[in-house]
C-alpha cells in the first residue's frame, strides 16, 4: 500500500454538519489520509443561492 500520510488533505465542505457522517464513513475507508472539515452553517442552506453568489460566498471563505 502506497503511503499517503504527507499527500495533501482532503477537503470536505458542506453547509452544515451533516456531512459529519460522511467524514466519520471516508476516515474509516481511508485512515491513512488527512482531512480538512469545513461547515458553513452560516450560509445554510446553499439551495436557495443563485450559483455564481454561492461560488463568490465559498471562494471568501
Amino acid at each position: 500500500m502506497t503511503d499517503l500520510s504527507n499527500a495533501c488533505p482532503i477537503l470536505m465542505f458542506d453547509s452544515g454538519i451533516g456531512g459529519l457522517t460522511v467524514l466519520r464513513e471516508a476516515r474509516v475507508l481511508m485512515p491513512d489520509r488527512r482531512f480538512v472539515y469545513v461547515a458553513d452553517d452560516a450560509a445554510f442552506p446553499y439551495g436557495a443561492w443563485e450559483e455564481p453568489a454561492l461560488r463568490a460566498h465559498i471562494l471568501e471563505l
